[in-house]
């Protein structure tokens, strides 16, 4: 807002400064060209007249540049260029000329009423000069117009060239980050430690029941492709994050049992209608699990959960006997991606007991909100 005000006050500034001469000039020039052979533009000049007569002219000047100005505020609140673009020349086209008649009327019946001398039938030379000034004052309310729909035209193609700038420097930047979430997420899934668990895990399901074991190699396979299909989009649908989260626990879970505990709280309306940045959700659950310790008698419980247009992701902090190393790089690829997603920012709010991460929720329609 204070951008536009100072962008109307420069206006506003350049526009008196250059309009007003401007007028006055097309006013001089207009009568010219309608009468150039009015004697009165070879006679001697009378410094006394010519005084008057510019005065005259420039208060007419500065009048109808003032109403045009006052027109265009009045008109910014109630006809925008933005949404009525035609309409607005129109009206404001109709409108100025027609402020531009009064005034010129108004101007005249004043100098008539202070000039007693006048006669009271006007010559034919008198109602030329009328009729030559009322085409004056339409051209001059077009020349007005042209200004104002020349500003708008200017100002709305620099804009279009900043926005699409600015949006070709957010692409690439999320293709930078997205590009980062990819070699992390791969260079998660690849890590051996990684691989090595879920083998292990898998080996011993597949001695002990066979059932568990396929169920277990599907939620892998889920997992794997979800990555391997999704970490380079900017949002994907909250039902679908979820639906992985689901599987990425189940793997957890039949690794560690009773050791972690996930609840998801998030109604169906919610994750229908509502987008995330992909992988968003499961690199936090994965950070609880891998920051924390968690064992039978005190697990580790997270929880994720709606509040206020954020879905929030919480956990309860164990640390660990010996601290894992950790370079942050997911959770603040997840910031970096939701800064150039969204103008509401992650929240990152922990203590000695509580760990919480809210991420802005996401709209279809428009998703920087």
């Amino acid at each position: 807002m204070g951008k536009q005000a100072k962008e109307e006050s420069l206006f506003v500034r350049h526009y008196r400064i250059i309009v007003i001469p401007l007028v006055y000039l097309l006013y001089l020039f207009s009568h010219f060209l309608l009468n150039p052979y009015d004697p009165d533009w070879y006679d001697t000049i009378d410094f006394d007249e010519w005084w008057r007569s510019t005065l005259m002219i420039l208060i007419y000047c500065t009048i109808i540049s003032e109403i045009s100005l006052r027109l265009s505020s009045i008109l910014n609140r109630w006809l925008p260029w933005n949404s009525h673009a035609i309409s607005r020349v129109v009206i404001q086209f109709f409108l100025l000329i027609f402020f531009i008649f009064i005034t010129y009327l108004l101007l005249n019946l004043g100098y008539i009423y202070c000039s007693p001398t006048l006669n009271s039938t006007l010559d034919i030379e008198s109602k030329v000069d009328v009729w030559q000034s009322l085409l004056i004052s339409i051209n001059t309310g077009i020349f007005i117009s042209v200004i104002h729909t020349g500003y708008f035209l200017i100002k709305n193609w620099k804009n279009s060239m900043m926005d699409a700038a600015e949006l070709k420097l957010k692409a690439e930047q999320l293709e930078r980050i997205a590009s980062q979430a990819e070699l992390e997420v791969l260079k998660m899934q690849l890590d051996p430690h990684f691989l090595f668990n879920n083998l292990s895990t898998l080996s011993e399901l597949v001695v002990e029941d066979q059932k568990i074991a396929v169920k277990f190699i599907d939620h892998l396979a889920l997992v794997y492709r979800y990555m391997l299909s999704n970490v380079r989009k900017n949002t994907i649908k909250l039902e679908e994050e979820i639906r992985f989260v689901q599987s990425y626990y189940y793997l957890i879970k039949e690794r560690m049992g009773g050791k972690v505990d996930l609840v998801i709280d998030v109604p169906e309306e919610i994750q229908t209608n509502y987008l995330i940045a992909p992988i968003a959700l499961q690199l936090l659950v994965e950070n609880a699990v891998k920051h924390n310790s968690a064992s039978k008698e005190n697990p580790l419980h997270i929880n994720i959960e709606i509040m206020d247009n954020y879905v929030v992701v919480r956990n309860n902090h164990q640390k660990l006997l010996v601290d894992i190393p950790s370079s942050k790089v997911g959770l603040s690829n997840i910031v970096d991606r939701y800064r150039l997603l969204s103008k509401k920012e992650v929240i990152v709010e922990f203590d000695n007991e509580i760990f919480e991460v809210k991420l802005p929720l996401l709209t279809k329609d428009k998703k920087k909100k």
